[in-house]
């Protein structure tokens, strides 16, 4: 009876090890010894021996509190991932969503009013008012600003935190352009040539130039007459701000990783003296000044610095309920605050005024949101790393490319149709801006899609697989082995012995500065 209870849970403890430890060769190992000293203990009929061994194996099992990745390496539940962050996923999909819906609102007026009739009998208002969302929702760009500082500065802070080389700045440039360049160039020469040129919106070559050019070279920021009036696609102006900071970053990258504090203080002083004493005092033009380069380093310093101090806690705290209940009153905190902010922004006049007095407070804000996000609880953080959140930050890029273009583009060509002079919106028909928004939407998703799969993917393999030939360079000196005939060897004897003597004449003097001159680096 014995034996045949320790052939069962042999069996039981194989085929639940198995599951668990797939592809971890310490934990396979781990299990053939347990298993074949199991073996010979049941064939003995040690049957007491064999359940203390079972006990020490569950022990030790336990200890390792582990799980398996998919390559097979073996990760510490408690350990803060600091290479892949899940929730970044959902919190770029909602700052994305975020600007898509205040770029909707503006052409449907849709007002998010929630009613919920039973709150009366608690005494509590029966409607929920989610106007703020979409009337700030221009501050989720700064959000997304933060994002890409802390994203790409993450392998620069592990490296330097954990004496490694820092990052190649080539394969740098590379990655990002394969990244942002693809998908943006084709959507500016669409709109350019399918839409803006036939549809006259430009009265000449020399203007058509004038909106292309800035365009297709990230500089529109710097020309106000396609910054605030570009025929192509007003939102690019964000993408423009990117790849001029992707310019500066790998230098500001390995200032801030060897001086840390400095660097960041650095960039906040450029950043205060643009705003504070350019852009503020002159509210007239602010509207062209507020989303300048050197108005977001405040923003990106911040974002640094939060990816800094991120991977300095992965590497020296350990994931508990203490500080999970901690981060989620991080998160919370940050949702009043941003409430707050997204609240009194649209009463300034003009908004941009407030964007920039209150630029690098929002950016903390989004940092408290961010990490609070990435070290709360599991069940929150599955909230922000799902596949459909993993799906979006996917086509988010194309999303944000495509999405106002559209609805400015729907609206214009009357689709859904409407007559009149006046649009649907503005008169009241329900109906016709659900309609309009259901298709907008549509029509986003199916552009971010095939913009995503049919041309980023595709170039950005291409773009990184890329590299340059090198030319065969033909050698300095060419040496030829011929075999000597006898005369040959005389001859070549005589002179090593000529050159021997040559060589006796040298001055002691003159050999010593030669060995000099050759141990100079």
């Amino acid at each position: 009876m014995n034996r045949v209870t320790g052939y069962v849970f042999t069996i039981i403890i194989h085929s639940r090890t198995r599951k668990k430890r797939k592809g971890d060769y310490f934990a396979a190992q781990t299990q053939l010894n347990f298993r074949m000293n199991l073996f010979q203990q049941v064939r003995k009929s040690d049957y007491h021996l064999f359940c203390v061994s079972r006990m020490w194996y569950t022990i030790r099992m336990e200890k390792t509190n582990g799980t398996t990745t998919q390559t097979g390496k073996q990760t510490d539940r408690l350990t803060i991932d600091t290479k892949r962050i899940d929730v970044l996923d959902g919190v770029r999909a909602l700052a994305v969503f975020g600007v898509l819906w205040f770029h909707f609102w503006q052409q449907n007026w849709i007002m998010p009013y929630i009613h919920v009739p039973f709150l009366a009998r608690l005494g509590l208002p029966t409607t929920i008012s989610l106007l703020f969302l979409p009337r700030a929702g221009f501050l989720f760009v700064d959000w997304l600003l933060f994002l890409s500082a802390f994203c790409l500065f993450l392998p620069y802070a592990r490296a330097q935190l954990e004496r490694q080389p820092l990052p190649d700045t080539r394969l740098f440039y590379k990655k990002r352009i394969a990244r942002i360049v693809p998908s943006y160039v084709v959507s500016v020469l669409v709109i350019f040539f399918a839409v803006s040129i036939p549809t006259g919106a430009y009265r000449n070559v020399t203007e058509a130039l004038r909106d292309l050019i800035p365009t297709l070279t990230f500089t529109q920021t710097l020309f106000p007459s396609v910054l605030i009036g570009t025929k192509i696609n007003g939102v690019l102006w964000t993408a423009a701000i990117e790849m001029q900071f992707y310019l500066f970053f790998p230098f500001l990258a390995k200032g801030f990783a060897k001086k840390p504090v400095w660097t960041y203080l650095a960039m906040l002083a450029v950043a205060a003296l643009y705003l504070r004493g350019y852009a503020i005092p002159n509210a007239d033009s602010i509207r062209l000044t507020v989303n300048q380069l050197p108005g977001f380093f405040g923003v990106f310093a911040n974002g640094m610095a939060m990816a800094y101090l991120f991977v300095l806690a992965g590497k020296y705290l350990k994931r508990s309920p203490q500080l999970s209940a901690l981060a989620l009153v991080g998160l919370i905190t940050g949702f009043v605050l941003l409430k707050g902010m997204m609240t009194a922004a649209p009463d300034t006049s003009p908004v941009q005024l407030w964007q920039a007095e209150h630029r690098f407070l929002l950016s903390l804000v989004f940092a408290l949101m961010t990490v609070s996000a990435a070290l709360t609880f599991s069940a929150i953080r599955w909230l922000l790393s799902n596949k459909l959140m993993q799906f979006l930050s996917l086509i988010s890029y194309n999303v944000y490319i495509w999405h106002q273009w559209i609805a400015v583009r729907f609206k214009e060509w009357r689709i859904p149709f409407w007559s009149g002079d006046q649009p649907p919106n503005m008169t009241g028909d329900v109906r016709w801006q659900w309609m309009y928004t259901v298709l907008i939407l549509i029509a986003t998703f199916a552009l971010a899609i095939a913009g995503t799969y049919l041309v980023e993917h595709p170039a950005a393999k291409r773009i990184l697989a890329w590299e340059p030939k090198k030319r065969n360079q033909e050698p300095l000196i060419t040496l030829e082995v011929i075999e000597p005939e006898e005369d040959d060897e005389n001859v070549f004897e005589e002179t090593l012995d000529h050159i021997a003597e040559k060589q006796d004449e040298i001055p002691e003097q003159k050999i010593e500065s030669q060995n000099e001159e050759q141990d100079q680096p």
